[in-house]
């Protein structure tokens, strides 16, 4: 199995002089950040979407609820200011939300003040001028949500960074960070490098390649994935597995033995799934040539080309990983020709309350074509599997809108899967079953208002599953092409005579495509693309 070797940041690799050196680490304020213990550190929004079964429902949110969200005081309690577009979504250690930017630059601010209380710089963000796209733009860094790992108090997250010789020659960094001081754990960064297994000679293009989909943390590895920049160019998807102990790092190409076909791990930013030890998921966007999307076949049979699939990955004792299992739809042929990516939508594992007997496990994907496909996560159902060569799928609901993101779930009122559609609406899907008791998702609602391109995915905040203690929380994008004048809007989660009530909406500025908050303790932290961590809540819970 071809592994890379880990090693240090190479600072020392030879530069041209017109170039930046590496920026130092900047800490600053070290003492006002409160102690937190390694190993008992309280996080509360530790990865995108509050769980590696990517539900976006927050449980454990009573202050909220519609009555606090009704008084006059909700509203934004602080914005601070960043260096650099927020992509990623915040997260919250303690009482510290850790946010990170396109410019590499990190920040632990304190999550009642806002008082920035630790600050460090990862290196120079490399301009994707250099490849001709602007989105994002002028600069990557950080783009993807990163991880934080209570048992360690370390915060895992990924970078580009402008080192090499040239602007043709960055690198792709995963750092491990002390969630305390903002400190990289020792042995850290990891370069991404080296030929994926399955396609020895082809190896790792950071160049055109993004990380964009949040990372996941399972049994003490790391797993994230790699798409395209705007689409330009020769490019593939990517797996990567790294040991956060051995600090070994396994490459897996999405389309065998190739560098051109395309089938890209992007998902809008939405995190890898796992619904338990040794198994995970993700979806891949549109392949390029015969042989990059799935032929008909079995799911337990994953061919060589994976494109246009939701993929399940198992993973042996020594840490390596393979397709175990995956799902095509039979037009994926089309999906392909027409641009219209399955993986512009990232997998949401259903939670228990949800399922048969028959199909206790379920998942929910939907893409660019508006199709909301119910999956089996033990049985995903390969290509034209199903009667006369049709989709082996346990429901498909729609078409609708197209989704860039992923669904919203909430598990009281019988349960309701959300999703934001691109130029659409919000969406209530209501669960139940057939008469014949097979799993459904039905239409039950949409919003009154029209949601606008790249709009964020959908959050649930709930007392438990309280009746009328939920609601759907969404970032909507504004009326300006680049994100001007977006706000933060609250519904009602259980649509009246098929309406979705909208109950607050509040301006926060100029927002990020695919942008989803965090919530916690009664308060909501959103990155933005003009260079702040804004927070919402009233101001008793920022006491």
């Amino acid at each position: 199995m071809n592994r890379t070797t880990p090693g240090p940041h190479p600072a020392a690799r030879p530069r041209p002089a017109r170039r930046l050196p590496r920026a130092a680490a900047l800490l600053t304020g070290l003492a006002l950040l409160a102690p937190l213990a390694a190993g008992t550190a309280r996080a509360d929004v530790t990865t995108i979407s509050f769980g590696n079964d990517r539900t976006a429902w927050d449980r454990a949110e009573p202050l909220l609820g519609p009555a606090e969200v009704d008084r006059s005081d909700f509203g934004v309690r602080f914005s601070t200011q960043l260096d650099g577009q927020v992509f990623a979504q915040p997260l919250v250690i303690g009482d510290t939300v850790v946010v990170a930017t396109e410019t590499n630059h990190v920040y632990g601010v304190d999550a009642r003040t806002g008082k920035i209380t630790w600050h460090r710089q990862l290196g120079p963000a490399w301009a994707s001028a250099a490849i001709g796209c602007s989105d994002p733009g002028p600069n990557v860094g950080t783009t993807s949500t990163p991880v934080y790992d209570p048992a360690t108090g370390t915060v895992y997250l990924t970078s580009k960074v402008d080192d090499g010789p040239d602007d043709h020659h960055p690198h792709h960094y995963v750092h491990a960070l002390d969630a305390r001081t903002g400190a990289e754990r020792s042995g850290w960064p990891v370069t991404v490098q080296g030929d994926p297994v399955n396609a020895p000679g082809k190896p790792f293009n950071a160049y055109r390649s993004l990380q964009r989909p949040g990372l996941l943390l399972l049994d003490g590895r790391l797993y994230f994935g790699f798409g395209s920049l705007c689409g330009i160019g020769d490019y593939i998807g990517t797996v990567a597995g790294l040991d956060t102990r051995t600090r070994r790092l396994t490459l897996f190409s999405t389309v065998a033995g190739s560098d051109t076909q395309r089938a890209s791990v992007w998902m809008s930013g939405s995190g890898l799934v796992s619904d338990g030890p040794g198994r995970f998921f993700l979806t891949t966007a549109n392949g390029q040539g015969a042989g990059a999307s799935p032929a008909p076949g079995p799911g337990n049979r994953p061919p060589g080309g994976l494109g246009e699939s939701v993929i399940r990955f198992a993973v042996d004792a020594n840490g390596g990983f393979a397709p175990a299992d995956f799902f095509s739809p039979t037009n994926n042929a089309t999906l392909d020709k027409k641009d219209t990516d399955l993986g512009s939508g990232g997998p949401v594992a259903l939670p228990s309350g949800f399922g048969t007997a028959a199909h206790p496990h379920l998942m929910v994907q939907v893409g660019k074509d508006g199709r909301i496909f119910l999956l089996d996560r033990d049985d995903l159902g390969g290509t034209g599997q199903g009667p006369n060569g049709t989709d082996k799928v346990v429901g498909l609901t729609g078409p609708y809108g197209g989704v860039w993101g992923h669904p919203a779930v909430w598990g009281g009122d019988g349960g309701y899967v959300y999703t934001v559609e691109n130029y659409g609406k919000l969406r209530a899907l209501k669960y139940g079953v057939t008469a014949a008791g097979i799993p459904k998702l039905s239409n039950a609602g949409t919003s009154a208002e029209d949601f606008l391109k790249m709009s964020g995915s959908p959050v649930v905040t709930s007392d438990g599953t309280r009746t009328g203690s939920a609601l759907v929380w969404v970032i909507w994008s504004g009326t300006g092409k680049y994100g001007e004048g977006g706000e933060l809007r609250a519904y009602d989660p259980v649509p009246v005579d098929g309406t979705l009530k909208l109950r607050r909406s509040v301006p926060i500025g100029t927002v990020s495509k695919f942008s989803v908050p965090a919530t916690d303790k009664g308060r909501i932290y959103i990155g933005t693309k003009d260079h702040r961590l804004v927070a919402l809540g009233r101001p008793g819970a920022f006491a």
